[in-house]
């Protein structure tokens, strides 16, 4: 029997499990391997705790894994940097943004074909992110992008329930708006152009409302539903809904904004959750609001927590076999480990044998879980190239829709534009 260690809640506690050495990997062969994990998920986990599973893993199967642990942003840095030089990590963290680039550069390797060659199990995996029709990265967490409603000024807005409709919407912020507070922020700077997918395109997804038509090609200027989407946008913003200073307006500084209680609305991460509460904010979480009559299932933005494996990596298999025991543990059968980092950062875990209890978690966390799980997880802009690129073209492109510069026609044509030129 195995004694295995994870850190919860910033204390290390033991789990009795079987030995295994998964993957035809044989012990003796095992030790003298390392591998390096480019990541930033150490800078905002507690203390030891990647470390932690880092070392269950070497005891498991005597592969070394050797952290490489920086900020968000130095991460990209840090492999595009390494890509330059042949010197990238056998494993590293990757942002959705980054996928289609990192493949086109040669920077990540075919996962589809690295899975099949080691007989990855694959049914661990509840989703994938393709880029040219092959996996390049999977997720192990999803951070969920649901509507934080601040209570306090619904009620003095005589707002009396969350909406839940388009229409319900628009009346809310109309109240709102009329007693002096802000309504509905909306990020549209572009230093940081993640306002379309997260805010915009996350909202149409509740709808059902999809950039890609049936046949998988991007279908926007013909996109009956997109469009009256848009229009939708744009009844709020000549409204004067849309909360002052969007298009200049930064995630952080919209997040920041409503932990100090200036708007009624955000979409955000369920990651905020936390930050809100702790501000003291009466805060509500609640399913985005959906098109009138709509009753299909609906999607919920999220950004992810992901990995791929660099194709320069000389231990391509031992680099697969931590993955497969981050979603499975070491017989692929032990979701535990994502699990806990799910509970760990207040996200949802993307294995499919994670059982996480969020049964300490607040009662908003466990709202949000609810719609999550009653719909389905989705992030339009995975497999575009150039994405920050795309996101800054489109996000333009609507700027000049909601100030009347351009009708939205003409908006929709350049969004599909922004997204026909990196294909």
């Amino acid at each position: 029997m195995k004694v295995r260690t994870i850190l919860k809640n910033g204390v290390i506690f033991a789990v009795v499990g079987a030995m295994a050495i998964p993957m035809g990997i044989s012990a003796s062969a095992a030790d003298d391997v390392t591998i390096e994990f480019q990541q930033w998920w150490g800078d905002e986990l507690p203390d030891g705790y990647v470390e932690a599973i880092c070392d269950n893993f070497k005891e498991e199967t005597g592969i070394t894994v050797e952290l490489l642990t920086a900020p968000w942003a130095d991460t990209k840095t840090a492999i595009t940097s390494g890509a330059a030089t042949g010197t990238v990590a056998d494993i590293v963290a990757v942002d959705s943004a980054w996928l289609v680039d990192f493949a086109d550069q040669g920077v990540i390797t075919n996962l589809s074909d690295l899975f099949e060659q080691t007989g990855f199990k694959t049914d661990l995996l509840a989703s994938t992110w393709e880029a040219h029709g092959s996996t390049y990265a999977v997720p192990l967490l999803n951070f969920g992008y649901p509507l934080y409603c601040n209570m306090d000024i619904l009620k003095e807005a005589g707002v009396e329930s969350v909406p839940t409709t388009w229409t319900e919407l628009q009346e809310a912020c109309k109240k709102i708006t009329e007693a002096g507070y802000e309504a509905f922020p909306i990020n549209l700077g572009t230093q940081n152009p993640n306002g379309i997918c997260n805010v915009v395109m996350g909202m149409a997804s509740a709808s059902g409302i999809k950039m890609k038509g049936e046949d998988g090609t991007y279908n926007l200027t013909e996109n009956a539903d997109l469009q009256a989407y848009l229009e939708f946008i744009k009844a709020l913003w000549d409204d004067g809904s849309v909360a002052s200073g969007a298009t200049a307006l930064e995630e952080s500084q919209m997040t920041s904004n409503f932990t100090a209680g200036n708007y009624a609305f955000c979409i955000a991460s369920m990651s905020m959750l936390s930050d809100f509460t702790d501000a003291g904010l009466n805060v509500e979480c609640a399913k985005i609001p959906v098109k009138d009559g709509y009753d299909g299932k609906s999607g919920m933005c999220v950004a992810s927590w992901a990995c791929g494996i660099s194709e320069n990596s000389e231990h391509k298999e031992e680099a697969a076999k931590f993955l497969e025991y981050l979603f499975g543990g070491a017989d692929g059968t032990d979701g535990t480990i994502c699990a806990d980092m799910a509970v760990q950062k207040a996200a949802f875990p993307s294995s499919t044998v994670a059982d996480p209890d969020f049964g300490e978690m607040p009662e908003q966390f466990q709202t949000v879980y609810e719609i999550y799980t009653e719909g389905y997880p989705e992030n339009q802009f995975i497999g575009i190239p150039q994405t920050e690129q795309v996101e800054t073209d489109m996000t333009n492109a609507l700027v000049q829709y909601l100030e009347g510069d351009m009708d939205v026609t003409g908006c929709l044509t350049a969004m599909q534009e922004a997204i026909d030129n990196v294909q």
